[in-house]
């Protein structure tokens, strides 16, 4: 637990001075290096079950996808890219497996594709949503790293309920998460976004206020939760306990993002038509 939680700080404590320091842009590094290790561990993880990923191409696609959905600067530019990034890999990847008479180049590397740097893509478009409502790129940062914080602490507030009053479980996928532990990180979770929000109100964006923070904070918890049983789904298939060892007392990328994937697209389209 020790090496974890140092971990953890190493992390955060650079992930804030590379944010200080570099703003949007080092945001958008951040993600997407997260993308492309997260990628890349589920397509390791993909080779172990038996698949054949092309993990160069679904890569340099996932990377093209999250900088692009930036440096493009439009709101679409992310469905643009994703498109034509999907087609292209659908017409070089079905071809050679079309000519080996299997798809087990075509699924896995589409899968990885879309499931890790296209659903991340959503907290860029939710940079551009916020943009457009007026307000600045420090505002829309701070929403970003608000949905994230949520997913965060939906996990830390199930593993301190699970580990307290934790009884009844609740996946056969991740045998140590509770019911009660999930109720809790869910309550865990929209006191953190609550406290968030009232501690650095100069940054939260007018619109999003306490009563609608909370209304839209459930769906999101819950949806990091379901998040994070999908990749211990994964891991259980590949037979392994981490998506790798590259962080000490953690794992791998895609331990620490898991649980943001799916929270990231959900996040966008609630804060989309409840806020603005």
């Amino acid at each position: 637990m020790n090496t974890r939680l140092k971990s953890s700080a190493i992390i955060w404590t650079a992930t804030v001075l590379i944010i200080a320091t570099l703003g949007i842009h080092g945001a958008i590094f951040l993600l997407a290096l997260i993308a492309y290790f997260s990628q890349l561990e589920l397509y390791q993880m993909f080779e172990k079950m038996g698949l054949r990923p092309m993990k160069q191409i679904g890569l340099i696609c996932g990377s093209a996808l999250i900088f692009g959905s930036y440096y493009f600067g439009s709101l679409e530019a992310g469905e643009n890219i994703f498109l034509i990034s999907f087609l292209g890999l659908i017409l070089l990847i079905a071809r050679v497996d079309v000519q080996e008479g299997r798809f087990k180049s075509l699924l896995p590397t589409l899968f990885g594709f879309i499931y890790i740097p296209y659903l991340l893509h959503f907290l860029i478009k939710l940079y551009h949503l916020n943009i457009l409502q007026g307000n600045d790129s420090s505002s829309s940062i701070f929403l970003g790293l608000w949905v994230i914080a949520i997913a965060i602490n939906t996990d830390i507030g199930g593993y301190i309920f699970g580990k307290i009053i934790g009884k009844t479980k609740f996946s056969i996928v991740s045998p140590n998460k509770t019911y009660e532990g999930a109720v809790g990180g869910v309550l865990f979770s929209v006191s953190a976004s609550i406290a968030i929000l009232l501690i650095f109100p100069q940054y939260a964006p007018s619109q999003l206020n306490p009563i609608i923070a909370i209304l839209i904070t459930v769906p999101i918890s819950l949806a990091s939760i379901a998040s994070d049983l999908i990749e211990s789904a994964f891991k259980r298939q590949a037979n392994q306990k981490d998506s790798s060892n590259i962080i000490p007392g953690v794992g791998g990328v895609f331990d620490l993002s898991d649980s943001i994937i799916l929270t990231a697209p959900l996040a966008y389209l609630l804060i989309k038509f409840f806020v603005f």
